[in-house]
This record gives C-alpha cells, structure tokens and sequence, in this order.
C-alpha cells in the first residue's frame, strides 16, 4: 500500500476534528489524483502531519475528519536563518531548493556593497517561495521556510536571529566549528555575494556580535558556500 499523498495547508484549513481543502488542492485530490470518500491524506501545517480520512470530495472542496495528529519528524531540532545574496541568473534560487530540502527555517536575501544584483521583485521573491514550498514536499519536511524581504546591510543584523556567523573569505584560521555549540537551537549564518563583502562591512558586523568564520582553504563560489555551510551547521550542532 502507498504512502498518503501529503499536502501542505494553512492553519485554518485543519481544527482538532475536521479539515478543508480548496482551490487548487481539492481540484488535484479530485481530479488528478482521483482520491474518493474513505481515502487518507496527510495535512502538514506548522510542524504538524495530520492524517485524514476523506469523507466528500469535490473539484472546488474537499472535507474530511482527522483521524491523527503527529509532530513531523524530519525537522531539525536548530531553527537556521541563511542569509543568501541575490545571485545572477537562477543560481539563487538553486540555492533555495538546496537549502530548503537540508532543513533551512527561513531564508532572507541579502543586498550588499558588491552585489551585482539589486533587487528582489515581488514576483521573483513568490517565485523563491513557491520553490521552496516543492523543495519542502519533496524532503516530506514538516514546515515550508519562509522568504523574507530582501534586506540591504544596514537591516541585516535587526533581521536575524541572534548567534549570526559570516562566511568570509578573508578569515583564515576561525573553522565554523568554533562558532557553534551543540546545544543551538537557533542560528543565522551569512553568505556574501559574488564580490565578496567588504572590510568595512565585516567589521560592521563584528560591532553588531556577528562570528566570521572559514569554510575552508579553497574559495567557494556563493551558491557553494552557502549549501557548504548550512549543510556544515547541521552536523555540527545536530539536525534532528
């Protein structure tokens, strides 16, 4: 037997005893899935599984009663913010997939001094969104990071949750490791753009209590760091 297909939803869309689907959702359960009065699906919703039993399906709603509710096992114990600078072409949003599937709770776009690109539009920030939200199904996560506005320097470090490390390519002797402790339960790390970050904006940081770390003694391209050093993190401080 197949596992349930699982979907993700809203608050709303699940009290303690029945759930509602919609719009695109109910039209897939109906219509392309072909699923039928009795069959079970699994609701995800603020780190919740819930599964349901269906009881009416139709193409523009489809009810059903929760039979169980779990906590997701497969997120992280750490909540981990990156930082990701806006990158050319889609390499940004390679990225976001990435991360996401690693276990990621947030993502913020950076703006800085030598960015190449400027600007999140609006459409290219849903766009980011709804990646993340494939890359979430696709690992059977528990939660969908969210996508913040994107934020220049200055803002940055009111954005992010406190400890904040740097990756920068001008550290040489401090190793991620020495910035984490095994008992995190929350993180930021920061990736600067193709350009680098400049002296003035990590001594900046250092001012705001930020850790400037080494990912090693090779020079990683930005999407590279970035996927190196979440992927990093989570060992070190423990992902489940």
């Amino acid at each position: 037997m197949s596992a349930p297909h699982r979907f993700f939803v809203d608050d709303g869309a699940v009290t303690r005893e029945r759930a509602w689907l919609r719009g695109d959702q109910a039209k897939q359960i109906a219509l392309v899935l072909r699923l039928a009065a009795g069959d079970e699906v699994v609701l995800v919703s603020a780190g919740d599984e819930i599964t349901v039993r269906l009881d009416a399906v139709g193409r523009g709603l489809v009810e059903g009663a929760v039979v169980a509710r779990r906590a997701a096992a497969t997120e992280p114990a750490v909540a981990l913010t990156l930082a990701l600078p806006l990158l050319r072409g889609d390499r940004s949003e390679e990225v976001v997939e990435a991360v996401t599937q690693l276990g990621v709770s947030r993502i913020v776009p950076l703006v800085s001094q030598r960015s190449v690109v400027r600007e999140l539009s609006d459409a290219k920030r849903e766009r980011w969104q709804r990646i993340a939200r494939e890359a979430a199904e696709t690992a059977r996560r528990g939660r969908v990071p969210h996508v913040a506005e994107a934020v220049g320097w200055p803002r940055l470090f009111d954005a992010l949750e406190p400890p904040i490390v740097i990756a920068w390519e001008g550290e040489r002797e401090r190793p991620l490791a020495s910035a984490l402790a095994p008992s995190l339960r929350s993180l930021s790390l920061v990736i600067g753009p193709e350009g680098g970050l400049t002296e003035e904006e990590i001594a900046s940081a250092r001012q705001r209590g930020a850790r400037v770390v080494t990912l090693g003694p090779r020079n990683l391209r930005s999407e590279t760091a970035a996927v190196a050093a979440v992927a990093q993190a989570f060992v070190l401080v423990g992902s489940d």
